[in-house]
């Protein structure tokens, strides 16, 4: 097929998928589920391994398909998201977290991270692919709870604070652990030169995270404002280019980047570009996640049962992890188990890790299976008992 073709019915397939997926994710948003949801479902269902291929062969069109020109959409979406990701946390989460909160952020991260890891190895799945797995399940959707919050109106809680700092330093945490992994997997395992790599790894991580944060916003607060969308886009894959010759994923020079940015005095007018860019390219990722996932996959029941174990995991650890850091800080039970459901879901960073284990070989199809059966578990648990929950405290405190 010509190139020329085949770039506009990538375009044209990406558009129904978009259109599918916004239809979708506003019938399930009526009855609080998360768009990402619907996302997913729509690629697992359009996929060229289930409806897509009946689809295509009707049409006589390789329309419903996974090429290059859709893989370039998609890591275009993964940056666009890490960089918004870190516009909207900069440096204030950290400061007006509190000890506390950064606490219940690390150990929120580390805990499922852990529990994960420990079950799917003592079960015979290998380290590499147990620690994928299990990174997978570090982060919390800020996403999918920041949704939650805005739709049912919970920002007067005195658990949201808690809640959107832990949801966001964690995201900081997980692209440090992923540095990690990386790093160890490609120094053969956890051996002494593989610790030490891993160390240096994130001492560069975190130093090009200060140099980007000191030096980045005073460049551009001598920029007009007229230009300053553009010049954070030429920040954005400057940073993503520098990191990545030197080794680092997209993804953490992408959210670095983010930061930087949000510490500039026209970083609001930024974060209102993106937004708009985000409404176009930010779903493609998760409907590719759902293309790129083999339908057959999800009916092995090997896989459905790990997904089960490593979901039932995932919400045990990362319950354990923030309760009692959020009870610390807010001396009261039923507030502080709001902030740790509020927690449970997970979405794109998630699913991030999860794209970087298959595109590296490091995890199949099936591995990628439990953890896109793992985001969705967790998201619909999650967001239906913090929702529900969150919305009893508020009538109580009504009353």
């Amino acid at each position: 097929m010509p190139t020329g073709e085949t770039i506009f019915l990538t375009l044209l397939e990406v558009s129904i998928l978009i259109l599918l997926a916004d239809l979708a994710g506003g019938v399930l948003s009526r009855y609080g589920f998360p768009r990402v949801v619907a996302e997913l479902l729509i690629g697992l269902a359009l996929s060229p391994y289930a409806l897509g291929s009946l689809l295509n062969a009707f049409m006589h069109l390789e329309l419903f398909t996974i090429n290059d020109y859709l893989l370039f959409l998609t890591n275009l979406s993964i940056i666009l998201l890490l960089f918004a990701s870190g516009l909207e946390h900069g440096l204030s989460t950290l400061r007006e977290g509190g000890i506390y909160g950064v606490l219940a952020a690390v150990f929120g991260a580390i805990t499922p991270f852990a529990l994960v890891y420990w079950a799917l190895t003592t079960v015979g799945l290998q380290p590499t692919e147990s620690a994928i797995i299990a990174l997978s399940t570090a982060p919390t959707s800020l996403a999918v709870v920041a949704g939650i919050i805005e739709r049912e109106g919970l920002t007067g809680l005195p658990s949201t604070r808690v809640l959107i700092t832990a949801a966001s330093i964690d995201d900081v945490v997980a692209l440090i652990l992923l540095s990690m992994v990386i790093t160890t997997v490609g120094a053969g395992g956890l051996t002494y030169g593989a610790i030490t790599a891993a160390v240096k790894t994130v001492a560069l991580w975190v130093l090009v995270f200060i140099l980007s944060v000191l030096f980045i916003p005073r460049a551009l607060n001598r920029v007009g404002e007229e230009v300053i969308t553009y010049a954070s886009l030429v920040v954005l894959f400057g940073i993503v280019l520098i990191m990545t010759t030197l080794g680092f994923s997209e993804v953490i020079a992408a959210f670095i980047a983010g930061v930087a940015v949000a510490e500039s005095r026209s970083s609001q007018r930024v974060r209102e570009t993106v937004n708009v860019l985000l409404a176009i390219f930010g779903s493609i990722f998760f409907i590719a996640m759902g293309l790129q996932l083999n339908f057959r996959y999800i009916l092995n029941t090997e896989v459905l049962v790990v997904a089960l174990v490593v979901s039932l995991a995932a919400v045990v650890g990362k319950v354990v992890g923030i309760y009692p850091f959020a009870y610390l800080r807010l001396r009261n039970r039923r507030d502080s188990m709001v902030v740790s459901y509020g927690m449970i879901p997970r979405g794109e960073m998630g699913l991030v890790i999860a794209s970087i284990g298959l595109s590296s070989g490091l995890i199949n199809m099936g591995e990628f299976g439990i953890i896109i059966l793992m985001v969705l578990i967790t998201t619909i648990v999650g967001a239906v008992v913090y929702r529900r929950e969150a919305c009893r405290v508020r009538l109580t405190r009504t009353d």
